[in-house]
């Protein structure tokens, strides 16, 4: 019986170990000796199991060339430059990410495989790619497609078109240190990190700010201060050198603190910047200079700037005077030694509009209004003194006697001031004076004939003398001539 037993155990054993070595024998060559990476296998997230380390490997390189056409974006505030990663040489920096996967699973002993199989398959694993890119296409790369974010710092502009203003908004200056920036873009890439999507890269720059900024300008729309002056009566090279000198001045601004000069702005008086011959003063005479007709121009801005009530810093007036403007309201300019300069004493910036045709001039100051509205102002000229011309008798023995010429007409002289009249609701507060002038006199120049009447017979004989003598003469030239024939 119990030989019987022994036998029966003996056989469900063998049975059983065949069974196991059977199992075995067919896990073995169907999970375990493959040409195959093992199930739960993957490079950077792909899935690679099942395959043989070829087509592992050509997965691999086609992931690499995916996130080379990725893009890198620059950012500099809220502008954007791109480029590809390509661009940078980008490639993997692992030996045979294939070879890797595949040798998972197959280096110790069946057993310990077989554990590790069943891990893979289990809980499966991830083998990470590094990256690296080349320096210098990076460096070259980075700084042609940086470059384009650099800008040189430039001011608000405004300027007075068809009746309104614009205003250009200013620049802020942008300078990038290219090797530094490209450094850190190369060190953020080739962090083993680095998730392998596109790269979106703030980068570091320094801000030079513009001075003045579109909304510093934009206060200006009131008018402060407007003038106008007529020329009807010009000639046409003045009424040239006027519209040239009103151009010139047209869009200058202002800041606080700021000093305008007239000359500066408007010479040197010469063809080249458009002007032509017109009378003007010199040595209480009128000549004939390129230019002539610039004092029109400093002479209604002038005006224009009393009434703004900015600060006059220079001003002296013609040396006769002026049929376009009262007395004391005139601006002379001569060289650098008359010459019309004033300062924007306010605390907002001033825009200046000049305009000259159809025989006027207006000067009109822009900005912020900053004066009361019930308060006025009202210039007067006050004459102090007069001076006669006087006149200049020059005797002259080639005109008859009583006749006279005139040669120069002589001017009077004066002596006046200029008073700015203030009124509050009308009624005047103050009364300030604004400057003194000088006008020196001219004389009259008459030029007197001298010369006596000849007596109308006496006048005869002396012409028929006179015929007589020179018949002579030809009679002596023709006797000559024919002695040498």
């Amino acid at each position: 019986m119990k030989k019987k037993i022994g036998l029966t155990v003996l056989a469900l054993f063998i049975i059983v170990l065949a069974g196991v070595c059977g199992y075995g024998y067919h896990y073995y060559t169907k999970y375990v000796n493959i040409a195959t990476i093992y199930p739960g296998v993957k490079i950077a997230g792909i899935d690679v199991s099942g395959m043989t380390k070829e087509e592992a490997q050509k997965t691999v390189d086609d992931y690499v060339n995916t996130v080379s056409e990725q893009k890198v974006t620059l950012q500099v505030g809220k502008k954007e430059k791109s480029f590809l990663l390509s661009d940078m040489g980008l490639y993997c920096t692992k030996e045979d990410p294939a070879k890797e996967a595949w040798e998972l699973g197959r280096n110790d002993g069946i057993f310990k495989r077989v554990v590790e199989i069943r891990r893979l398959e289990k809980e499966g694993q991830d083998l990470p790619l590094s990256f690296g890119v080349d320096a210098d296409k990076s460096q070259k790369v980075f700084k042609k497609t940086a470059k384009k974010f650099l800008a040189k710092k430039k001011d608000a502009v405004i300027k007075r078109e068809d009746g309104k203003f614009k205003i250009t908004p200013e620049v802020n200056g942008i300078d990038i240190d290219f090797a530094e920036n490209a450094d850190k873009l190369i060190e953020y890439i080739q962090k083993e990190d680095w998730d392998q999507k596109e790269v979106v890269f703030p980068v570091d720059y320094k801000t030079d700010k513009a001075k003045h900024t579109k909304k510093e300008l934009s206060v200006i729309k009131d008018v402060l201060g407007t003038f106008t002056t007529s020329y009807y009566d010009s000639p046409y090279g003045r009424c040239l050198n006027v519209e040239n000198g009103a151009s010139l001045i047209n869009g200058t601004l202002l800041y606080p603190g700021e000093e305008f000069s007239v000359y500066e702005a408007v010479a040197p008086f010469n063809s080249d910047n458009g002007y032509h011959l017109a009378g003007s003063y010199e040595n209480g005479k009128t000549v004939q200079t390129y230019g002539g007709g610039i004092c029109q121009v400093s002479t209604t801005l002038y005006n224009a700037v009393l009434r703004a009530e900015l600060e006059v810093t220079e001003r002296q007036p013609h040396s006769m005077t002026v049929h376009y403007v009262e007395l004391s309201e005139d601006a002379a300019i001569s060289g650098t030694e008359k010459d019309l300069k004033f300062k924007n004493n306010l605390d907002y910036p001033i825009y200046i509009e000049g305009k000259a045709g159809d025989a006027s001039i207006t000067f009109t100051i822009y900005g912020k209004e900053y004066r009361d509205e019930n308060r006025s102002i009202e210039f007067i000229s006050e004459t102090t003194s007069v001076r006669p011309p006087g006149e200049k008798i020059i005797k002259d023995k080639t005109m008859e006697e009583g006749k006279k010429k005139v040669e120069e007409n002589g001017r009077t002289g004066y002596s006046a001031r200029l008073w700015k009249v203030i009124r509050v609701d009308g009624e005047e507060v103050d009364r300030v004076q604004i400057n003194s002038s000088s006008y020196q006199s001219v004389k009259k120049v008459v030029r007197v004939g001298t010369k006596k009447k000849e007596d109308k017979k006496e006048a005869e004989e002396k012409k028929k003398e006179q015929a007589d003598k020179q018949k002579q003469a030809q009679e002596k030239q023709t006797e000559k001539t024919e002695q040498k024939d």
